[in-house]
């Protein structure tokens, strides 16, 4: 009996390794198959024959069956289909399989997005020594978008991926160590991860560069490297770079100063969205510098800047609708646009807000909010902001009556060379108001008037014998 059911063992076991012998020999060829005609461009037939090999749970083809799903290559595209076939494969251990699940549980592409998913997607990958999925790991961890942020994991799947040879990990650990986040702050490691990386061609690493030695920041200042390595950057498309040499070919730095190919390279930076670009396009049609004036454009140009919350876009288009240049009138969107500007704490625009509620301009005067406007932008140096609130004390609009603080402000504006300021200084050392009375510092500052043209302060010269 036991000599029976032994036979019986064997004989199944044999079966069984000849089935399988027999079908993963055929999931081979089937793959081996579809990755000729792959390579032959008959990317219809290559679906074919990977879907046949990856019904036999052959991983690497699952993953090519995926691929051709996500693009759309040789079937129909379908993001959903792609993602069943990258996870039979990822779970089968296919590290290509489970870093192209990351990304997609990272993106919400094909699945609902979970960033937790990606990482454990990831992790999977990396733990296996897959270099971009460490690298990936690493820019979910830094990032720190729908995960908490983990500089520790951070540095290390950047580095191992950095040290493997990925230039956008190489790109990350060089922000890290310029901005001392995680490692201490070494200017010059940077440098050399941004040269790995740019040497590789990757476009944010040569920008980086560029900027670096635009400015003389860890290396001495150099505008012609600066220029090359922005070169390479903007002719690979990085928006970034390409306002960077606009800039460059603008001001005439290492080059010749060109504001045909300044308004070039703001054209196509522009065009792809960068705003800084948009703002900068639309100072030049807004002035007619490179482009024929045209504050139509210059306004849709701003507006674009705006929406991306470029502040002074955001300050420039709050004047075109109080204005109406380039669009109607309307003050109510001008003070939405001022109002945008200045909760991103620009001076100019906290100043113009306090004088649209002092002027009750499209909205209910109110000389309370003029005050916490006007003196936002005078604490950072705003200087007719600094004389305008010193006439608020002055005259009690908005805030208790108080000359000493009004003489305050008046200083720091009239130090400014504020003509204004400097004749209201002039007014309360003469009459002694909030200071004490000194007709020397009266002259003085008439005369710094005077010399600005101010015929209020010129008769107060002669009025003092001057």
């Amino acid at each position: 009996m036991f000599k029976k059911l032994l036979f019986l063992i064997v004989v199944l076991a044999s079966a069984l390794y000849l089935w399988c012998s027999h079908h993963c020999i055929d999931a081979e060829s089937h793959f081996e198959r579809g990755m000729t005609e792959y390579n032959n461009k008959d990317f219809f037939q290559a679906a074919q024959w990977f879907r046949k090999a990856a019904e036999q749970e052959h991983a690497t083809a699952q993953y090519q069956l995926g691929i051709l799903y996500e693009k759309g290559t040789g079937v129909i595209q379908d993001v959903v289909e792609a993602v069943l076939w990258y996870r039979k494969a990822a779970e089968a251990g296919n590290v290509e399989a489970q870093n192209a699940l990351g990304l997609k549980y990272k993106t919400g592409q094909g699945v609902i997005r979970d960033v937790n998913q990606a990482v454990l997607w990831f992790q999977k990958a990396a733990d296996q020594g897959y270099v971009e999925a460490q690298a990936n790991l690493g820019e979910i961890y830094f990032s720190s978008k729908g995960i908490a942020k983990d500089l520790k994991q951070a540095e290390k799947w950047n580095r191992q991926a950095a040290e493997s040879g990925n230039a956008h990990a190489q790109y990350n650990l060089g922000l890290m160590y310029q901005n001392g986040i995680s490692v201490e702050q070494e200017i010059k490691q940077a440098i050399q991860w941004y040269q790995k990386a740019a040497e590789l061609r990757y476009a944010p690493a040569q920008t980086r560069l560029g900027l670096l030695y635009q400015k003389g920041q860890g290396i001495n200042q150099d505008f012609k490297q600066a220029i090359q390595w922005y070169q390479k950057a903007a002719k690979q498309g990085q928006a970034e770079a390409q306002f960077h040499l606009g800039f460059m070919y603008e001001n005439g730095q290492g080059l010749n100063e060109d504001i045909a190919q300044a308004t070039k390279w703001f054209q196509q930076s522009a065009e792809q969205g960068y705003a800084k670009a948009q703002n900068r396009l639309g100072d030049m049609y807004f002035s007619g510098t490179g482009v024929q004036q045209n504050v139509t454009q210059a306004a849709q140009w701003y507006h674009k800047a705006a929406e991306q919350s470029d502040a002074q876009a955001q300050f420039q288009l709050g004047i075109m609708y109080q204005d109406g240049q380039g669009v109607n009138t309307d003050l109510k969107q001008a003070i939405k646009w001022y109002r945008k500007a200045a909760d991103q704490n620009l001076a100019d625009a906290q100043f113009k807000l306090g004088l649209m509620y002092y002027d009750g301009q499209g909205i209910v005067q109110d000389w309370k909010e003029t005050a916490t406007w006007y003196s936002k932008a005078a604490q950072v140096g705003h200087a007719k902001a600094q004389n305008n609130l010193g006439q608020l004390y002055y005259d009690g609009d908005g805030v208790p009556q108080d000359f000493a603080k009004a003489a305050q402000w008046y200083r720091k504006a009239a130090e400014q060379s504020n003509i204004e300021a400097q004749s209201n200084l002039a007014v309360m050392y003469r009459e002694g108001e909030g200071v004490s009375q000194d007709l020397t510092q009266a002259t003085y500052w008439f005369k710094k008037a005077a010399e600005q043209g101010d015929g209020y302060a010129e008769e107060a010269l002669k009025e003092l014998g001057e």
